[in-house]
């Protein structure tokens, strides 16, 4: 009989040999010979991109191997995907997972206990990861707090990089922001449509293009006279958006941008019925189109019999979508299906998760404390090079040009250890906290929708914990905002609750 033992380490402050070790005294304790090992760096993979978690997996199969170790479940599991191939290889193929530092077996015949403590160990492992690429991405929330564009610069910009840091900002394109400011004057006469702005952009740009959609997003974006518009979220939700006062140079001024926003909004005022103003519509501004991403509006229906309907559509001329009127009631009962799910959370499965919990924050505030120190040994490495970078001038063996591009070399790489140091300063135990508190009330969520009667009620909450929802063929679609969408997870999984 032949058996495997994989120690796939994430470098997370226990050593590749260090796990191997315990991976080979674990196999002799137990009397298995180890047929291949693997010692990987994953920390950045995506599921589906764990190319040696995949090859053992093939092993297994091919040579009947019985027994795999790993040194903790994280490094087995990625997701739901990682888990569901594990337990294809415990059910048909009788494989037994052995996991050394935390001390847990699974196979078969497993009680349900020790199933949960595997499937809470995988959940809460990439709970903490998704949590620690937020507070990475609050390093870009940081630039645009200081009026600086994160990403592609509109037409009518373009990106650079300027200054000994290469810092990247956005200034107006020779080319084409006369064209842009042109467009401007000419849309806010009020005789031009998105087609003909378009068309003028196609002659005098030739490299560029702009399509009758992109046009009316152009004409809305107040980026051209000096501001940001970006997307505003909180604590895992969606909160619409902001605007944030750029550092970029404006190529039109706000007197102008606002005439055109009023050349837009009289043909859509003048087809706004008067009683709509009146009946709340809950759902408006929240839900998307599913085909062309624009918002979905409300409208209300007023029946002979004096009855009144609120119906949502696409809010864009030209989508297929727009003919097609969802009542408000199919959404509201679309609304209360996605709380289904949190009514297998019960008081007690509260009390064990929070138990759970509890025993994995130990390892985490471990993981935490290494690699901040990690990190800060790099920091200080990466100090010392550039003073010694820059002690080479008054040598005068090496070229100034050449000193500036490696100085700003280690300069970009000190400050991406400054954001990951920071991030892993906040994703620290409050972040479970949080979750704690979120777990505790969650089995109180389901009885509240089910029996609240009060649309504007089940709308408020409804954005709080759901996320990205879209109107598409008359039916709403969505995602589950963090943390709920790893218990939606959770529940669904074998052995839930038993």
């Amino acid at each position: 009989m032949k058996r495997l033992s994989s120690t796939e380490d994430q470098v997370d402050g226990f050593s590749l040999d260090a796990q191997r070790a315990l991976g080979e005294k674990y196999a002799k304790e137990k009397g298995l010979r180890i047929v291949k090992a693997w010692a990987v760096d994953e920390s950045a993979s995506k599921e589906e991109d764990r190319k040696h978690f995949f090859e053992m997996i093939e092993l297994v199969k091919e040579r009947g191997i019985k027994h795999v170790i790993f040194d903790k479940v994280d490094r087995a599991c990625r997701g739901l995907k990682s888990a569901v191939q594990i337990e294809e290889l415990i059910d048909k193929h009788g494989v037994k997972f052995h996991f050394t530092r935390e001390h847990l077996i699974i196979d078969s015949g497993s009680p349900p206990q020790e199933k949960l403590r595997f499937y809470l160990g995988m959940i809460l492992g990439k709970y903490y990861i998704d949590n620690l690429k937020t507070e990475v991405h609050k390093g870009l929330e940081a630039r645009l707090q200081a009026g600086l564009w994160n990403g592609l610069a509109p037409i009518g910009y373009r990106n650079v990089k300027v200054g000994k840091e290469q810092r990247a900002v956005v200034v107006p394109d020779p080319e084409t922001a006369p064209v842009i400011r042109e467009i401007f004057l000419l849309y806010a006469t009020g005789n031009y449509s998105y087609d003909a702005l378009s068309k003028i952009i196609r002659e005098k740009t030739p490299r560029k293009s702009c399509t009758r959609r992109a046009m009316e997003d152009l004409i809305c974006n107040p980026f051209y006279y000096g501001v940001m518009k970006v997307h505003a979220k909180g604590l895992s939700m969606n909160m619409g958006e902001r605007l944030i006062q750029g550092q970029h140079e404006p190529l039109i001024d706000k007197d102008l941008f606002d005439a055109c926003q009023r050349v837009k909004g009289i043909r859509a005022s003048s087809h706004q019925a008067s009683n709509s103003r009146v009946i709340p519509k809950p759902f408006m501004g929240w839900i998307k189109c599913g085909v062309c991403g624009h918002q979905v509006t409300g409208e209300v229906h007023k029946k002979p019999s004096g009855r009144i309907y609120v119906y949502y559509h696409c809010a864009h001329q030209a989508c297929p979508e727009r003919r097609k009127n969802v009542a408000e009631r199919i959404i509201s009962d679309a609304v209360k299906d996605a709380f289904v799910p949190f009514s297998k959370i019960t008081q007690e499965m509260t009390r064990i998760l929070v138990k759970a919990m509890q025993e994995c924050l130990e390892d985490l505030d471990l993981y935490t404390q290494i690699k901040t120190s990690q990190f800060s040994k790099e920091r200080l490495e990466l100090k010392r090079e550039i003073m010694e970078l820059e002690a080479l001038r008054d040598l005068k063996k090496v070229s100034d040009t050449t000193l500036d591009r490696l100085i700003a070399d280690c300069q970009s790489r000190l400050k991406e250890k400054d954001l990951d140091l920071k991030a892993h300063q906040r994703a620290d135990r409050r972040t479970f906290e949080r979750a704690r508190k979120v777990i505790e009330l969650l089995h109180l969520v389901y009885d509240f929708i089910k029996l609240g009667g009060n649309d504007l009620e089940k709308a408020r909450l409804a954005k709080m914990v759901l996320s990205n929802p879209t109107l598409k063929d008359g039916k709403l679609q969505f995602a589950y905002v963090k943390p709920f969408d790893v218990l939606i997870d959770l529940t669904s999984l074998p052995d839930w609750g038993g």
